[in-house]
């Protein structure tokens, strides 16, 4: 059996025994961590370009953890040393300290079996030292003549767990095992397993040829057998720098034939207009007459016009999004969407909803012309009802009153409609 914990995940082999499938499960559930993506000119900006560190999100991604941790690497605070039961004292001891961080990750896996293993001649561990302390490692079995290894377990510390080190510690022992000819890397995994491995590399499908391995390792009950190739041509020790590299002429692929890293300002910024902290403009009205007025565009880019009718009658966007505002204010159940929501009330709901949306927003917005088609007023709508039901879930009043909601809008909805001018339209 094959148990993974987490990045850090932990993962174990019994010897030939068939263990209890739910408790094993149960084990992987308990173990496993908690789960918790500068202006360049007038009116642009790159945004693939680098950002300043005081920038970074506080939710850190596995290429980020990975830098990291090879930054502690190369400032000597994190080592990799493979070793293997030479009868050295300083060899002894961290293997031992290796036994003790498998049996504390995998309580339910028999000591002995895990001594027996990490103290085999024929094994051998790759320990991640921190600070000269044993903080994780991997034990593998090589076979040299077939050129492959099993893997048997692989740990860290609870308190290094999804912080990259389980990556860095996999990925240092490709780049090792490719230099004693090693090849492939195969391991059983049981359901809970599989995940973990296909993010390193591993697939379920086994290429080497079966007189390679069969004989060598043992079959185990309900794992799948997963292969893992080393390739020669990627340095695994240096992954990080090579995805940076990789990404680096994709994105200068990407500028040679696309403007669509270039962020233009906002109309608001380009002709100097006042708006409020929703980004709303203040006071005056901005009609766009053609494409000039919208930095980015062609100027002789012709914009498309728009007619609309209400219930079969010529009329304007301007006069369809009033009636229907109205509409929508003056519904029995729009009183929790008539203005924002006070934080005295729901302390947390503007670090929940990201976009925010009410009626009264959405009157100033009519009142400004800052709807140019109709597909804009309807999202708010639905951006409304959505924010909604995403904050306070079903089975209350507030989720029904954005249903009703809802279903009112689709009614007015039906009709108005909104029509491609033609040239024989103008």
């Amino acid at each position: 059996w094959l148990q993974v914990i987490g990045e850090g995940w932990a993962f174990r082999m019994e010897s030939g025994r068939k263990r209890d499938r739910d408790q094993a499960a149960a084990q992987a559930e308990e173990n496993a961590p908690p789960q918790k993506a500068q202006d360049a000119g007038d009116d642009i900006r790159d945004i693939s370009a680098p950002q300043s560190k005081t920038a970074m999100p506080a939710r850190t991604t596995p290429l980020m953890r990975q830098r990291e941790v090879m930054e502690k690497e190369q400032s000597g605070e994190l080592k990799f040393e493979v070793i293997t039961n030479n009868g050295d004292d300083r060899t002894v001891v961290a293997l031992i300290a290796l036994k003790n961080i498998f049996a504390k990750q995998l309580p339910k896996m028999p000591k002995e079996y895990i001594v027996r293993l990490v103290l085999d001649r024929n094994h051998y561990s790759l320990c991640c030292l921190c600070d000269d302390e044993v903080v994780g490692g991997i034990c593998y079995r090589p076979h040299f003549s077939q050129g492959f290894a099993e893997i048997a377990f692989c740990a860290v510390t609870a308190s290094r767990q999804v912080k990259g080190f389980g990556t860095r510690m996999m990925n240092q022992l490709k780049q090792i095992a490719k230099k004693d000819g090693i090849e492939f890397f195969l391991t059983y995994a049981d359901n809970y397993a599989i995940g973990y491995f296909k993010k390193q590399g591993f697939q379920r499908t086994v290429t080497m040829k079966r007189e390679r391995w069969v004989g060598f390792i043992k079959d185990y009950d309900g794992g799948t057998l997963m292969e893992c190739p080393l390739s020669e041509q990627v340095d695994y020790a240096n992954l990080p720098k090579l995805i940076d590299k990789q990404r680096q002429a994709i994105l200068e692929r990407l500028r040679a034939s696309s403007s669509s890293h270039i962020v233009h300002k906002s109309l608001a910024e380009v002709h100097r207009m006042p708006v409020d902290e929703n980004g709303d403009v203040i006071g005056r009205e901005l009609h766009i007459c053609s494409a000039a007025q919208i930095p980015g565009l062609p100027v002789d880019l012709v914009l498309p016009k728009y007619r609309y009718t209400w219930q079969g009658t010529p009329s304007t966007l301007a006069e369809i999004c009033e009636k229907m505002t109205k509409a929508l204010v003056t519904h029995q159940d729009a009183w929790p969407f008539l203005s924002p929501v006070d934080v005295s009330e729901a302390p947390d709901y503007y670090d929940v909803i990201k976009a925010p949306v009410d009626l009264a927003m959405m009157q100033r917005r009519v009142s400004l012309g800052s709807y140019r088609v109709l597909r804009q007023f309807t999202a708010d709508v639905r951006q409304m009802c959505k924010n909604c039901r995403a904050y306070n879930g079903e089975d209350n009043i507030y989720f029904d009153c954005a249903q009703s909601m809802d279903a009112a809008y689709d009614q007015q909805l039906m009709q108005a409609q909104e029509f491609l001018c033609t040239p024989d339209d103008e």
